[in-house]
């Protein structure tokens, strides 16, 4: 004999059971909506009492809007996406909003992610270390949804952006390791074409040609991973005349550098050789590490984001919004 599924309460029936309109029980369950705290108890206990959950679907053919915002993370590898990832989905959720998350593998694809993105009808796309082209841009804003880019931007491509100032960090990071009394100097950087790394090097080299020779720094690519770090660590290290001051364009790559350093070449942090990241990572923090860096402002990017998806600003005209960088100063580099 074939079990029957039971059937689901509705809106109607909790309506019913309180005592109210239809539109109350809406209210009840609308994050922000106006509704006393009595009306909103009763109908709560009659929805508890009948097993009634809210059908947001069918919600949202009505209001056409489905209070799901797409979030594309192209590598969950690195800690710092899955610290922007814990407080979009907190900050989303405290204003009703509920994060559909996408990672795409490798550099590619980018492009069918979003088209399969745009398939669920999401309010709003938020992407962090990924690019889209300018045609699937006009594409996502001809459908009205509004696309964020959150740690870096993407020249060309008319969406807002929100992230922290590269060049102003670049600029702390080798003044700080000028001041330590660095002479000679190596970058771990990551893919050419990020607009992350070519801001974060524009404002290094600006410092640094102030006070040395910019032809002398050693440049490795570490490839935006701990391993990459430390074996590029020690590629540069292995140079002729090896540098005093090392800074690592991300932390993770930062981290893997200080324990190729002290561990693999004995070399002391930061008496021999003072190390810098980027990013202010929680594991930088650790007192294995006690990592100076560049803090990434994770909260006031994600404060940043909800205000440029809202209704009001969604649709405006791009904005672009650079946040000042701060300059956190622990033990891997020198005292000044």
């Amino acid at each position: 004999m074939k079990r029957q599924r039971p059937t689901r309460a509705n809106s109607t029936e909790v309506a019913r059971l309180a005592g109210v309109s239809i539109a109350a029980v809406s209210r009840a369950f609308a994050p922000g909506s106006s509704i006393s705290p009595e009306l909103a108890a009763k109908v709560h206990e009659a929805a508890r009492r009948l097993n009634y959950v809210p059908n947001n679907l069918a919600r949202s053919l009505i209001t056409r809007q489905t209070n799901i915002v797409a979030l594309m993370l192209a590598d969950m590898s690195n800690p710092l996406f899955a610290e922007i990832l814990a407080e979009a989905s907190r900050r989303l959720e405290a204003v009703g909003k509920q994060i559909l998350l996408f990672t795409p593998e490798g550099g590619q694809g980018f492009d069918a992610c979003l088209q399969r993105i745009l398939e669920y009808q999401v309010d709003a796309i938020v992407i962090a270390a990924a690019t889209i082209s300018s045609r699937m841009a006009r594409l996502c804003l001809d459908r009205n949804v509004p696309v964020v880019t959150v740690g870096r931007h993407l020249p060309g491509v008319r969406v807002h952006s929100v992230r922290g100032d590269g060049r102003d960090g670049g600029d702390k990071a080798a003044a700080l390791l000028l001041a330590g009394g660095g002479k000679r100097f190596g970058i771990i950087t990551g893919p050419p074409d990020l607009t992350t790394m070519i801001e974060r090097k524009a404002g290094i080299f600006a410092r640094l040609g102030q006070a040395i020779d910019t032809g002398q720094v050693i440049i490795e690519d570490g490839l935006l991973t701990y391993e990459g770090g430390y074996r590029a660590a020690l590629r540069i290290m292995a140079t002729p005349e090896p540098p005093d001051s090392l800074i690592g364009m991300t932390d993770i790559m930062a981290l893997g550098a200080m324990d190729a350093l002290r561990h693999e070449l004995g070399l002391r942090v930061p008496e021999d050789v003072a190390i810098i990241g980027f990013d202010d990572i929680a594991e930088s923090a650790q007192a294995s590490y006690r990592l100076s860096t560049i803090r990434t402002p994770t909260q006031e990017m994600i404060e940043q984001m909800i205000r440029l998806i809202s209704d009001d600003a969604s649709m405006d005209e791009p904005e672009e919004i650079e946040i000042p960088a701060e300059l956190i100063v622990r033990s891997s580099t020198r005292k000044i």
